[in-house]
Formats: C-alpha cells, structure tokens, sequence
C-alpha cells in the first residue's frame, strides 16, 4: 500500500499531473498482451501497480528511484508498453511510465548514429534518419515500438536484420539511472567524450547491463542510448499513402522484392549462406505461407485448411524465404538480382519477383522497410505465442523450425491450435556474411476458447522437452519470466547464478522489480511458477530438486 508520504513526494518531485493512483488508471497498467505465456490466461495480470508516474527527464527518473528507495517500494519502468513483460510482479510497486521522455535528441549522419530518449519509436527515428540517408533497426515487434527498450533491456531481430544487425548488438553510449538511483554512463558518454562507443574507454558494461535476453526493467532504467544506423539507399522522404493493404508509393528502381521456395530444409539452409558470403540483399527474412495468408487473408486461410489438396500444395511450399534488393544504382541492382538468381537456380529453388506484379510490390515493400505488418498476425485467432528462437549459425535456426512444426502439428491435428500449415516459422540471418540468426516459431490461438488456451500453455511446456532434447538453447524464454533463467541457467554453465550476482551487486535491497530478470529467492520464483503453471510441474518440479540440493552442499 502506497503510504501518503511516499505519494506526497512522488507529487512533490514530478507534479500532480504526471503521479496517479486511480483505479481506473491502474487497471488500464494491469492489462497486457501475452499474459498467458507465464499463467494467466484472461489478460489480467495479479497485482496492479500502487501508484504510476510520467517522469519527463533523467533526473526525475532518479528521483522516483531515490523515493522508492527511501520507503520500502519497488519501481518497474515501461516504454511503449505492449506485453507481459511490462507488467509489476508484486504488491507496492510504482510503475515509471516513460512516454513524456519521447525525443530524438541527436541524429550524426557522419558517425552514424542516433541518441534517443525511451519513448522515441521506431517509426519516428527511421523517418528522420531516412533524410539522411540512413534507416535503423526494427524489431519484429514492429515500428510502433522502442528501439531504446530493445536496444538495452529486451531481444528482437527485424526484417532488416541482413544489413542492419540486431538490437542488441547495435547498442552505443547508454545512459542509466541504477536501483539506487545513482546515474552510470556506459561507454564514451562516462568519459565525457560523445556518444560513438558503448565499450571504452576502459571494461565494458553492456554485458552486466543486457547481456542476451535484457533485464526487462530488473535493473534499473535506462533514460538515454545511442544506437547505430545504417545507410539507407532509398528515397530520403518516401510519399506513401493509404493504409497496409491500398498502399500507393514510388518504389525506387534499384530495387525488387522477391519471394524464393526450396524443395527440401538443406536447399533452403545452403541458399541462405550463399546469400550471406555473397553480401547481398537489403532485407532476408522467412515469413512462412502459413503466417503470409493467416496476416492478410484470415477468412481465405480459414477455408484453405479445410481443403486437403489446397493445403497440401501451400504446405510443399513451407521452405521459403523473402529477399529485398535497395541498391544505390540500376548497375548494383542488376548485379545484386542476376548474383541471387544464380544462387537461387544453383540450390533448386524456385523464384518469384514480386516486382513485377504492381498492386502487390508497394504493399511488400514498405510493408518490410517500415515493419508496419506485425499487428496483422492477431487476425485470425486473435493471439498469438512465439517460442523457440535461439540465436546461432543458421542451420541451428532451420532445426528449430522443423522441430516447432512437428510439436505444432499434433496439436492443429487434434482441432486444439489453430491451423497455420503448422510450420510458422519467422526469422533471417543478421550482418550479412555471418550468417547468424535465428527463427522463432509463431503458434496462433483464440484466448477466448478454454481448449486452445491449454493447448498454447501444454505447447510451450512441449518446447521445454525439444530444447533439451535437441540442445536448442533458451531462444526466447524471456517471455516465461525470471523462472527462465532457473529452467535453462543449468543448461549453460549454470548462468543463472552469474546472473543473480550481478542483481545482488546493483540492487542488493531488490528494489527494481525483477519479475522478468532473475528472482534472488528461486526457491519462490519456482514454487509461483508451480502454481500459476502446473502444466511445466515436471519442469520446475525438477528444478526445486536441483534447488533444495544445491543448499545441501552448501549446509
């Protein structure tokens, strides 16, 4: 319970206007997507936050940090705010909502980079830095989101991934107010110096400060970053007009889309090295038939499935993936497309152009560049999970995706998931000849069916088995919560531990809240777990065996 002292200098600090405690206002932070991932089922998370504020600066974030410090609260800071992972996990927790700090307050065209605020979306900063001559990172989550949040607290690849890495990766100067609510500048900006470097001088932090999957807000907030760009050979102000679907813009002529399908999960795998060595391409990406019809013809998709012919010709097609050529000019356009044609022929795919079907090429093309389609995988069932998704070499990825339709398939077989042709994979490679990346497996569900609810919670307790079983990897299991780090942490060199040490090093009171990072007591993150999700028991049964022996050895 809030207590009227810490609620006077929350007032105090930021204003009347920018502190609520309402219950209506409460309850609209205590709704949020995918709150079935972790147990619960009907969109409502248990615990709303006690109070929310919009600290408009550095310093009034500190501020709410220092006032929580000093009475026994929690904080857990918010950008755009869609999904679970937003959600407080207790009693007493203040919700720092960050949307007042919305500004892009730098762009270096010569350096390439960008600092932002938390609340500065995808869409804005691609717009500015396309007047440059320069375009950013977006994950798949869509331009609606923040590329701050993604860059230093979460995971996500984009379309782009190919020329423009992964969020993560592209992650420069930071700025971040600690659990105490002191204030550490990582990289060049703690020297003084500009933003250019998120490493030096001197050891980096980025590792303590994100590692792989991000604290999600269990470790502070982080106020400003300066996140890489990447050129940008299309239009510098591109004219679009209409919605997703009617959309009408001048696509450049150094530039196609193309749809390529394999016979079989090797041709598809060797085509996307030799895509990669070859260094060519703006965008690759695997966007499944399954995902492409289930996005924008939910009504046909539905009548598809019921038809075994029709079905069976979509699903020969599953081995598929897109490609994008932006080039600087009709000569590398050539070049790049007769280069991917060859690869193409060699490796016994099949290729479509896209480019020259005119209604069509507009949609696809913005559609990728702005990542404006994400939404659309909510229409035909009205939700959705991904799963799987660990990052490595891309062979790794392609098994993942075979692994996550055959998991799939037993459940659309028995009428309990909705038929997506069952592989729905999604993912490309990042940085070009690395050929590192990953593929997630979407699964589509209807919250409001009992049945298929169950089905999506015994499916994601199945990834559990086929991780282990096939050494997969965490992949995306941020999603299930701080339990993530206990089921996967003795998988891989026991990292849950390392983790909880650098928690009780930053924030030894707990006083971020670290429902999605790592729980210092795991005997309770389990045993919570346990209740909110019987259905992963032998999982987490297992786990508190592991627990409970771990404290013998040390007695």
């Amino acid at each position: 319970m809030l207590s009227e002292y810490a609620y006077g200098e929350l007032v105090e600090a930021l204003g009347p206007e920018n502190v609520s405690r309402e219950p209506a206002v409460l309850d609209g932070y205590a709704w949020q997507a995918f709150t079935e991932l972790v147990g619960m089922r009907n969109g409502w998370t248990p615990y709303r936050p006690a109070a929310v504020v919009l600290p408009g600066s550095t310093e009034d974030v500190q501020a709410v940090v220092r006032i929580c410090n000093r009475h026994g609260m929690q904080f857990k800071a918010m950008c755009v705010g869609w999904g679970v992972w937003n959600m407080v996990g207790g009693e007493n927790v203040v919700q720092i909502d960050l949307r007042r700090m919305d500004r892009i307050l730098e762009i270096d065209e010569k350096n390439m980079y960008a600092v932002v605020e938390p609340f500065a979306i995808c869409a804005q900063l691609q717009a500015e830095a396309m007047k440059k001559g320069l375009n950013c990172h977006i994950i798949g989550g869509g331009s609606g989101t923040s590329p701050l949040a993604s860059a230093t607290s979460l995971v996500g690849y984009g379309w782009s991934g190919l020329t423009t890495g992964y969020s993560g990766r592209n992650l420069l100067g930071t700025e971040w107010v600690l659990p105490d609510g002191e204030l550490l500048r990582i990289g060049t900006p703690g020297s003084g110096l500009d933003w250019f470097s998120g490493d030096g001088p001197g050891p980096s932090l980025r590792g303590a400060a994100r590692g792989y999957c991000g604290a999600c807000g269990g470790l502070g907030v982080f106020t400003r970053c300066a996140l890489k760009l990447f050129p940008w050979p299309g239009p510098a102000d591109p004219e679009v007009e209409g919605l997703i679907f009617d959309v009408e813009t001048e696509v450049p002529e150094s530039d196609g889309f193309y749809i390529c399908v394999f016979r079989d999960p090797e041709s598809f795998a060797e085509a996307t090295y030799r895509i990669g060595n070859a260094e060519i391409g703006y965008m690759h990406c695997k966007n499944s038939i399954g995902a492409l019809l289930a996005a924008m013809a939910p009504r046909l998709m539905k009548k598809v499935v019921k038809n075994p012919a029709v079905k069976a010709a979509l699903t020969v097609q599953r081995h598929m993936f897109q490609v994008l050529i932006a080039a600087n000019s009709p000569g590398e356009f050539s070049y790049q497309k007769r280069v991917l044609e060859r690869i193409i022929a060699d490796t016994g795919g099949i290729m479509l152009d896209l480019s020259s079907l005119p209604p069509l090429f507009p949609v696809f093309w913005w559609g990728f560049v702005r990542a404006a389609m994400p939404p659309l995988i909510f229409r035909l069932g009205g939700s959705f999970g991904t799963s799987f998704g660990g990052l490595e070499s891309w062979d790794h990825p392609v098994l993942q995706s075979l692994v996550g339709a055959e998991l799939k398939r037993k459940f659309i077989e028995e009428g309990d998931m909705i038929d997506d042709l069952a592989d729905n994979s999604w993912g490309g490679i990042y940085e070009g000849s690395t050929c590192f990346g990953h593929q997630e497996e979407l699964y589509l569900y209807n919250p409001r069916s009992p049945e298929q609810m169950k089905s999506a919670e015994e499916y994601m307790a199945g990834t559990f088995e086929k991780t282990v079983e096939h050494s997969l990897g965490p992949g995306l299991g941020f999603a299930l919560g701080s339990i993530n780090a206990e089921l996967f942490g003795p998988m891989i060199f026991n990292y849950q531990k390392w983790v909880r040490r650098i928690k009780r090093t930053f924030d030894s009171d707990d006083v971020s809240d670290a429902a999605f990072y790592i729980s210092l007591d795991p005997k309770k993150a389990v045993r919570e777990a346990m209740e909110r999700q019987p259905v992963m028991s032998k999982f987490l049964s297992r786990r508190m065996e592991e627990l409970e022996k771990e404290d013998e050895g040390e007695d």
